[in-house]
């Protein structure tokens, strides 16, 4: 389950968070010159993209959502002096307020829903006509250094699902009726430490354990003693261990 998971890691979640924190910048750099009269975020996870709002609408009132109750308490404590922002639990397939919404939020969180195509229609019906969806996602690239040497290593535990691709993505948000007025597709490497340092960072942001990165069983000590060893000598530099990230930003509207 999703929330637990995230539960899990919402004290962890930011010291690592360098690769979502980036998305939430071009999910806030993509948005036109507008200011709304509220604004629905989807996953809110630690606030990160919260907070770019925050700094860009100051007034505006924000309903912030995740599924992950523990995130959830994290992000009230830590933004108590914005009572404009409303943290409520729910999950983004489902989630309905009562009205619609002139602007809709997201990033880093939509790559993790079971069901990406009826998630992108309860958001279409939850946004108003006229009305804007700025959306991050992290897609299939992402880890595949990891996901590759983990297959190699255990390919009889290797995970049932994957993120989706950037053309699921777009195929998913057209069928559900919005209009894609910007996007851009890119891929990046963060720089970790070491294996050990890298594995640890995932697993401190819920990132282990979830449909796309847990097989069906776990790692053994010793097949895990190889991933790290073969993840340090196959992705070395001078300065550490690389991962790939690879992400999407689209604006969207709703005719």
């Amino acid at each position: 389950m999703i929330g637990p998971r995230f539960s899990a890691a919402a004290e962890t979640y930011d010291r690592h968070a360098r690769p979502q924190l980036a998305l939430a910048q071009s999910v806030v750099a993509v948005l036109p010159e507008m200011y709304p009269e509220q604004i629905l975020e989807l996953g809110s996870g630690t606030g990160q993209l919260t907070r770019l709002l925050v700094e860009r609408f100051p007034e505006v009132p924000i309903d912030a959502i995740d599924v992950a109750e523990k995130m959830v308490a994290h992000s009230r404590a830590k933004f108590k002096r914005f009572p404009q922002i409303s943290w409520i639990v729910g999950d983004a397939q489902t989630y309905w307020g009562g009205d619609r919404y002139p602007l809709i939020v997201s990033s880093s969180a939509l790559h993790w829903v079971s069901d990406l195509r009826k998630t992108c229609e309860n958001i279409f019906q939850s946004l108003e006509p006229g009305g804007t969806f700025a959306l991050g996602m992290m897609l299939q690239g992402t880890l595949k250094e990891l996901h590759d040497l983990r297959e190699e290593i255990a390919p009889e535990k290797t995970p049932l699902t994957t993120l989706p691709t950037y053309e699921e993505t777009s195929a998913a948000l057209e069928a559900a009726g919005f209009r894609i007025e910007r996007k851009k597709h890119s891929e990046e490497q963060i720089l970790y430490p070491d294996a050990k340092a890298f594995l640890k960072a995932i697993h401190e942001q819920g990132v282990t354990g979830g449909k796309v990165s847990a097989g069906n069983a776990p790692l053994t000590r010793t097949e895990l003693g190889r991933l790290v060893a073969d993840y340090q000598e196959n992705h070395a530099s001078d300065d550490g261990v690389h991962a790939t990230y690879e992400t999407a930003t689209f604006l969207l509207t709703k005719a």
